[in-house]
């Protein structure tokens, strides 16, 4: 039986396709249930919930924001938080603000360098939602500048290219703490891709309650070892795709899900909170 894919990018961030869009190919694919999980925007979760409506598929409320702990980069994903937070709302206005000078600075300095690129086109997703380097680099792509993403990316991207910007960070005991204080659940996202595993214990401390152990990027032996990781810290299990249309990132829609008890252990978790704020 097909799992809930929990981790799915929409046009709202550096995905390239509507949310609805995504809930008919879920539908298509038979799934339980999807989250839309873009970076730093909740303005996705709405439309797809509306285009799921009647068809049986639950569509979680969810975000993934950046952050870091000791100087390294992390992903936190929030699951069945209150979009409806005027709090949260503006935090995530702030994110993606920072988001957008970041790319400004980066088209800036390609213009610099005699890469004719438009900026006002480039940026325009940011009008919508988060605007990030996938968007730079597929205008890259599109211009002939580089082959595809993943050499965008390794040529001018990349953390160690000429064009990165660092962008500011989020603490992630502050990234955890928005996602509880809306009601929602923490979760860490990839932790094989971000290669943090010292790191859980600290964040476990500091109110992580998922660790993302079935993705697209995890072999069976990785996805064993965190769903290990899990039952040790009373941790739930949480999957998916990381599904945004593209090549470069994440598997096709389906192709990672969370176990069955995923979304029962989410609800519950969720309700808690909700009880206690």
């Amino acid at each position: 039986m097909p799992k809930p894919d929990l981790h799915l990018h929409s046009t709202f961030s550096d995905g390239l396709l509507a949310p609805e869009e995504i809930v008919a190919l879920a539908i298509q694919a038979h799934l339980p249930a999807i989250a839309i999980t873009d970076h730093d925007c909740i303005d996705g979760v709405e439309p797809a919930q509306s285009a799921a409506a009647g068809t049986g598929l639950l569509v979680i409320p969810a975000v993934e924001l950046s952050a870091t702990h000791g100087g390294r980069s992390l992903h936190i994903l929030g699951y069945h938080i209150d979009i409806t937070s005027k709090r949260l709302r503006a935090r995530l206005a702030d994110l993606r603000s920072a988001r957008l000078e970041r790319a400004r600075s980066i088209v800036d300095a390609l213009r610099a360098d005699g890469y004719e690129l438009d900026p006002d086109d480039i940026l325009r997703p940011s009008s919508e939602g988060a605007v990030g380097r996938a968007h730079i680099a597929r205008r890259l792509v599109e211009q002939g500048v580089a082959r595809d993403m993943d050499d965008a990316f390794r040529r001018f991207l990349a953390d160690d290219a000429p064009y990165y910007v660092p962008k500011p960070s989020t603490p992630a005991e502050a990234a955890i703490s928005w996602v509880i204080e809306s009601g929602g659940v923490p979760v860490l996202a990839h932790p094989g891709l971000s290669r943090v595993d010292d790191l859980i214990p600290a964040l476990v401390d500091h109110g992580l309650a998922g660790l993302e152990a079935y993705h697209a990027s995890h072999d069976p032996g990785t996805a064993t070892r965190y769903v290990e990781m899990a039952e040790r810290y009373g941790l739930i299990v949480t999957g998916g795709s990381d599904f945004h249309g593209s090549e470069r990132e994440g598997g096709p829609i389906g192709s990672s899900g969370a176990p069955d008890d995923a979304i029962r252990r989410l609800e519950a978790a969720s309700i808690r909170r909700e009880g206690s704020r």
